[in-house]
């Protein structure tokens, strides 16, 4: 661009980002904010910014390409998962039932039923809805908690925080020994109950936030599980992740074999800071691959966020 080799011609290499950045804010951006709005405008957000800095380009490829060639920008999922398998799926094939003793809408979930809460209220919300998480643990995608290498072993005890409707609890429930259910929003409760009822036994649902503290609401979990044997954790804590982390060196120290899915998009720096927690308590780790785009966040540069670690303490 004939932007770009002025630049070079007359600006000091130590000043051009800085004016880079300038004209990207102040001339681009009120542009597309006057005339787009919504992901369309994300998109070219995203694609002139990659323009103002090719040197970063090349790490997030892939996904720049995805959208640009085919994003719709009626189907924010394909901008969160900016990789072909989000485009693979189709809410209209998706067989939802409703449960005449309870009025609970379910679909099959790993050939077992996986209800959905009273808010529900109709078939094509619950269709759009098992849409989004099965988009979400494709095999491919950043998002999935466990893979072939990475997954729930027989007989372990298993900690899901941030269940919602419990489809990642429902997939490993028969190789449990013991689940323990954390969610806070008290409408998915009775949906929660209606799906682990066969599992009755070796289900406990609490309806609390997993924090760095304990009160009314909150609950840290080295208190409740001080005890407890426990071999896998999956968190999806819209942020709360951290905290968590912080809070549970007993049950850290006091399991000799641990994993723990742990989901790093939620906010710009998570990735980092869980990637240091995660190395100041001497844990291997690697992260899912590929990358996500939050739309539902704060968005800015390089907009991109890596959206899962996968830990073993071992």
């Amino acid at each position: 661009m004939l932007f770009i080799k002025i630049l070079k011609m007359i600006i000091p290499i130590e000043r051009r980002e800085g004016i880079k950045k300038i004209f990207y804010n102040i001339l681009y951006f009120p542009f597309v904010l006057r005339f787009e709005n919504g992901l369309n405008a994300l998109k070219n957000k995203i694609s002139v910014y990659y323009v103002f800095a090719p040197f970063k380009k090349a790490k997030y490829r892939d996904e720049i390409n995805h959208l640009l060639r085919n994003t719709d920008i009626d189907n924010p999922l394909s901008f969160i998962f900016p990789y072909p398998f989000s485009l693979k799926y189709d809410y209209c094939n998706v067989k939802v039932y409703k449960d005449v003793k309870n009025g609970l809408f379910y679909v099959l979930h790993h050939g077992k039923k996986l209800y959905y809460s009273r808010d529900y209220k109709e078939e094509i919300e619950v269709q759009k809805a098992y849409y989004w998480i099965s988009i979400e643990q494709d095999d491919a995608s950043p998002h999935r908690y466990i893979n072939d290498s990475f997954s729930v072993a027989q007989d372990d005890v298993v900690v899901d925080i941030g269940a919602a409707e419990g489809n990642f609890s429902l997939e490993i429930i028969e190789k449990a020994s013991k689940l323990f259910i954390f969610e806070t929003d008290e409408k998915w409760i009775e949906a929660l109950n209606a799906t682990f009822e066969p599992w009755g036994k070796k289900v406990e649902i609490i309806n609390k936030y997993v924090s760095d503290v304990n009160n009314e609401t909150c609950i840290r979990l080295d208190n409740i599980l001080e005890n407890q044997t426990i071999n896998f954790i999956k968190m999806d804590v819209e942020g709360a992740e951290i905290k968590i982390l912080k809070s549970i060196d007993r049950i850290l120290n006091n399991n000799k074999l641990l994993k723990l899915a742990i989901c790093t998009y939620h906010r710009k720096n998570d990735a980092k800071k869980i990637e240091k927690i995660l190395r100041n308590k001497k844990l291997n780790y690697s992260f899912s691959e590929g990358y996500m785009l939050f739309i539902y966040g704060e968005l800015t540069p390089p907009y991109f966020r890596k959206g899962l670690v996968r830990a073993v303490k071992s």
